[in-house]
Parts: structure tokens; C-alpha cells; sequence
């Protein structure tokens, strides 16, 4: 049932226009970059983005309501209190419906909104949660969303580490600290001495699975320090409704796709789609997971 739900929304685009960026603001001590296009590289977040509607925050235009801040831990995710989703809900949520980053549509909308922007970046950039917002103690314009083809050449294109016999390793399903996901691996890596291999690198088929990489607390850490970003299967909302939690990752893209639909990176027990048309009807309006990333110049260390 999982492996049917998501592959109907798994339709590979090749063609896309992406989104132009004016400028990309260099990082004072940049660690552990990730190549999304020929010559452009970015930082990942420390973990997923998440909301609640208690306090307030600065955004690029003034104050809002509500609070923003990322996971404490990559593999954090909130699960099933993301059913709770409403304008009166105080607890945290990170399921979060296309372009809602409060300047369009609420970062608690449970319902397709008004979702006629045609891409979360140039002159609706504020569409962006990263940039509209302030996370955490960061400035609003810190963070931004990968567009389809960032996300797609970060997964199957870029150049990358040879790991454990594996040229230009990317990418491998895990479970770390008992939670499946995908690993993403930077461009420069080394796998620490004191662990195993990494098995099934770069492979997309339904013979792999999460388990095929496990990883304790300890163990993460040391991938972490080596540069290794974790994206939790911290499945999907529609509505209230909720589905493939711990079984299924959704991370939204800042690209359009048509009137009420949009791209996203999607991955499964086995299958990976880095640019997945989601095509339901009114897609946009239904929550999947956001992570982040930070521009950075290509060459800084």
C-alpha cells in the first residue's frame, strides 16, 4: 500500500525551468557542502523545519505570530500530533502545506488555500519560508527552499566523493536511531574508520531497504561530524488526515508544477525521486516536510 501511494506521484521531469537567484551571500566558516548545480553549493539546516503558534518572530516585513525553529536532532519528527494542525493548536507541527510560510498562506494551513503563486522564489520569494521568516535566532533570508532541479541534481547528478567503492556517492536509505530516512552525503566525505561500510550507495530499488544502513546515537554523531545530512520518512498530511509516517519521506521543492500542483523530493523503502511531479488535485495543499538550505560560495572553507 505504501510503495502504491507514493509511486503514483513519482513522475521523473527532466525539463524544468527552476528559479533564478540574485545573489547567494557567502557563509563565514562553511562546513560540509553540498553541490545543488554546476558551480553552486549550500548548507542543510540542522534539522527539519517546524511551527507553533505560541510567541512571535520577525519576518522580512515586520512581526508575526508563531514561532519557527528547526529540529533539535535530523531525525526528529513531530508525527502524528501534526493531526492537531489548526490556528488554535499550541503544540509544534512540520508538515506543512506548499508556499505557507505566513506571508501567503498560515504555517498551520490545514486546507488548500489560496495557492496561486507561481514559485516560492523572485518576486514571491516571501512565499519561501526561510526567507520571510526568522528560525530560531536566524534572520529572515538565511534559509530557502531547493527548487526541483537543485534537489534533482543533488540526488542523481552532482560530482561527488568516491565511498566505499562507490564514485560520486550521494546518497543511502538508513534507520538512525530507529528512525528510516535517507542519507545525504556531501560532496567531500569520509566514511569514519570505526564504522561499517555503507551499503547500496546511489541505488534506487525496491531490493533496498531502510535497515540496510543502521545507525545508533553514537554512530550518527560520527556521520554527522563527517558532514552527513539525515532526512527523516516523516511521512505526509492531508488535512487532518495523515499517512507513510516512519515509512515515507515528502520534502517539498520551491518549483510549481501547474495551478495547484508542485514538485517535491520524495523517497520510500527503496525508491528514491528527487523530482516527483505531485499531481492530485489541489497537491498544494496538502503538509509535507520542509528542509532548508543556505547558500554558500563555491570555494570557501
Amino acid at each position: 500500500m505504501k510503495k502504491t501511494l507514493f509511486s503514483i506521484t513519482m513522475l521523473v521531469a527532466l525539463i524544468l525551468t527552476g528559479c533564478e537567484r540574485e545573489e547567494v551571500k557567502p557563509i563565514e566558516v562553511p562546513q560540509h557542502l553540498f553541490s545543488v548545480a554546476e558551480g553552486r553549493q549550500v548548507m542543510f539546516s540542522p534539522g527539519n523545519l517546524q511551527f507553533c503558534t505560541v510567541g512571535s518572530h520577525t519576518t522580512a516585513e515586520g512581526t508575526a505570530s508563531g514561532t519557527f525553529r528547526f529540529a533539535e536532532h535530523q531525525y526528529d519528527y513531530i508525527g502524528q500530533a501534526n493531526a492537531l494542525v489548526s490556528d488554535t493548536n499550541t503544540g509544534w507541527i512540520d508538515l506543512f502545506t506548499w508556499g505557507s510560510s505566513g506571508w501567503h498562506v498560515a504555517p498551520y494551513s490545514e486546507k488548500d488555500g489560496d495557492y496561486d503563486i507561481e514559485s516560492l522564489c523572485g518576486n514571491e520569494a516571501y512565499a519561501d519560508w526561510g526567507v520571510y521568516n526568522s528560525i530560531g535566532n536566524d534572520t529572515p533570508g538565511m534559509w530557502r527552499t531547493l527548487t526541483c532541479d537543485e534537489w534533482d541534481y543533488l540526488v542523481n547528478r552532482r560530482a561527488s566523493s568516491s565511498v566505499d567503492g562507490v564514485d560520486s556517492a550521494r546518497y543511502a536509505e538508513a534507520t538512525v536511531c530507529g528512525v528510516a530516512g535517507l542519507i545525504l552525503l556531501p560532496d567531500q566525505f569520509e566514511r569514519p574508520a570505526t564504522l561499517t561500510l555503507i551499503a547500496n550507495i546511489n541505488h534506487n530499488n525496491f531490493t533496498i531497504s531502510f535497515n540496510d544502513n543502521v545507525y545508533n546515537a553514537e554512530e550518527w554523531v560520527l556521520m554527522e561530524k563527517a558532514g552527513a545530512v539525515f532526512l527523516p520518512a516523516a511521512g505526509f498530511r492531508g488535512g487532518t488526515w495523515l499517512s507513510t509516517i516512519g515509512e515515507g519521506g515528502s520534502y517539498w521543492a520551491s518549483t510549481c508544477n501547474a495551478a495547484r500542483q508542485a514538485y517535491a523530493m520524495l523517497f520510500i523503502d527503496g525508491l528514491v525521486n528527487a523530482s516527483a511531479e505531485c499531481t492530485y488535485d489541489k497537491d498544494r495543499g496538502y503538509g509535507r516536510s520542509v528542509r532548508l538550505v543556505s547558500d554558500v560560495t563555491v570555494g570557501i572553507r
